[in-house]
């Protein structure tokens, strides 16, 4: 049993190390990300688009803004399929919402955008602000188990004869 413990503990030290460290950098850059205010910019959105797309960009912003007069436009995305393109906004805040435009400039379709299941259990985000505190929390704790163990691994390494031996046992070899 200690064999199989012990040659299995290392395939899976890698893969918690990797899930660990991108934990933790995904709420680092989430935490980050609520902080760090972003300044108020402002573009020519029609520099180089035709007058039609334009003009439903334009109604469609406007609709928008009507729906929700507080509404903070985050993105506008064109995607371009076929002839008519397709206009998204996206809009951040409270009222987090994605918008599809005609080409008419009416609202098509207005949607609260869904996160991935497995990020919302990989953040914690499912349980709430706790979960994501907790699970942040619970992540430096295992990037510290994973540092001491292996800490404890190079020991044994050291403690052994030779490179061999050491190997055989840390894996169980006889």
């Amino acid at each position: 049993m200690r064999r199989f413990h012990r040659s299995l503990s290392f395939a899976i030290g890698i893969f918690l190390t990797l899930i660990t460290v991108t934990g933790i950098m995904l709420h680092i850059r989430e935490f980050l990300e609520e902080e760090e205010e972003r300044p108020q910019q402002t573009a020519n959105l029609a520099q180089g688009l035709p007058s039609d797309w334009t003009a439903a960009l334009n109604k469609g912003l406007a609709a928008v803004y009507a729906a929700n007069p507080n509404v903070q436009i985050e993105r506008v995305r064109i995607d371009v399929e076929g002839e008519k393109p397709r206009l998204l906004i996206q809009a951040g805040g409270e009222d987090r919402k994605n918008y599809v435009i005609g080409m008419d400039g009416t609202i098509l379709k207005a949607q609260k955008p869904q996160k991935n299941l497995l990020l919302r259990l990989h953040t914690g985000e499912i349980i709430g602000e706790a979960g994501e505190v907790l699970n942040l929390l619970f992540g430096f704790g295992l990037l510290v188990l994973l540092i001491t163990g292996f800490v404890m691994l190079w020991d044994y390494f050291r403690a052994a004869p030779d490179s061999k031996t050491a190997l055989r046992r840390i894996f169980g070899i006889k």
